[in-house]
């Protein structure tokens, strides 16, 4: 196993991607290869899975992960799973439950064989993990040395989630061109990985603004094999993914992603999506960089999809206590929100924070 990885290297993706609607009721076919599999997933994912494949019970012994996405849980997982003598690790579930899986293949240095059931951000894809504290609070990224040996990518089985659950994939993806537009611009030594990354984050945001609305509604009324739903779902999880991979560090989070980080120090947060609040984020960071007309342009995408534009729209309190916890931590030193907007301050955040809210 490599031991040395860097933020910077560039990560392509899985070892193989397959999307195809109905290859999750196919998956024993894609693990041949190993004698002893093991499935982590969750309890509505897991239901959601044997509906749809339409099995009543699992074909390899299961465990459960604990819906924190901590390294804690992964690390139980990890020893139940070697109790059982596994071989490879197949994660069945959404965006938490692949960045658990994939800490508990890391530590078991086993192959992982990723089925998303919902495509609520590029977790499936990334080599990489989002760990939060057991209050849902986040903590870190940590970098895996091994990509996922397969993923399967089912439209079906993700578009019968529901419309709203696509909403917090389309606001987290749309992050990517946003985020990642500034620290590009200021760059002094792009690669051509970087533009291609770059590149990736453009058609990653010209396909959402317009594939999103067509593909919710097509879901809505029950039309899952749909083009409009399959190309939303592979940009949200795979072009998505290309996009930090080829990127690196430059690519991955920013001014947005800072902004949710911060809102998960306020209570209440776990019950909005992560997409939602990333995106509500991106209109943050744009009016923090001056760039309040861009932020109006997205407004009526943001309704047509029914992405959060206010604390009330998640549910959550705008009162002065939080708006500081969420601005101090967004601003703090070591925060990636510097890599956009350079000497950021928690005032200019609380400002761009309440003019949105004005908005």
């Amino acid at each position: 196993m490599a031991t040395f990885v860097q933020d910077t290297d560039v990560r392509s993706g899985p070892d193989r991607v397959i999307s195809t609607p109905g290859v999750a009721k196919q998956v024993e076919r894609y693990l041949e290869d190993y004698r002893r599999p093991v499935i982590i997933t969750g309890e509505r994912s897991a239901a959601a899975f044997l509906d749809y494949v339409g099995e009543r019970e699992f074909f390899a012994p299961i465990l459960r992960y604990d819906g924190t996405s901590s390294e804690r849980n992964a690390r139980e997982l990890a020893e139940q799973a070697k109790a059982l003598d596994a071989d490879v690790i197949v994660a069945i579930g959404a965006g938490k439950l692949s960045d658990t899986a994939k800490n508990t293949a890391e530590f078991l240095d086993l192959d992982l064989v990723i089925v998303p059931t919902l495509a609520c951000a590029c977790a499936a894809y990334s080599p990489f993990s989002v760990n939060y504290d057991d209050q849902h609070r986040y903590l870190g990224i940590p970098i895996h040395p091994r990509n996922s040996q397969v993923l399967l990518i089912d439209s079906a089985l993700i578009a019968r989630a529901g419309a709203d659950k696509l909403v917090g994939g389309i606001g987290d993806t749309l992050a990517k061109w946003y985020e990642s537009t500034p620290v590009f611009e200021q760059a002094g030594d792009v690669t051509v990985f970087d533009r291609l990354s770059h590149e990736s984050a453009r058609l990653v945001r010209d396909l959402l603004l317009t594939e999103s609305v067509p593909a919710l509604e097509a879901v809505r009324a029950g039309d899952y094999d749909n083009d409009h739903v399959r190309t939303l779902i592979d940009t949200i999880i795979g072009l998505a993914g290309c996009v930090g991979g080829f990127g690196g560090v430059r690519a991955r989070e920013s001014g947005a992603h800072s902004v949710h980080d911060g809102l998960t120090r306020v209570p209440g947060s776990a019950e909005s999506m992560h997409g939602e609040k990333v995106a509500y984020g991106v209109l943050v960071q744009l009016l923090t960089e001056g760039k309040e007309d861009e932020a109006r342009k997205l407004l009526p995408f943001f309704a047509a999809v029914g992405l959060p534009t206010s604390w009330r729209r998640m549910g959550l309190d705008f009162t002065d206590e939080h708006r500081r916890t969420v601005a101090d931590f967004a601003s703090a030193p070591e925060s990636p929100y510097h890599a956009a907007v350079p000497g950021v301050t928690s005032e200019q955040i609380i400002e761009a924070m309440e003019t949105l809210e004005a908005m």
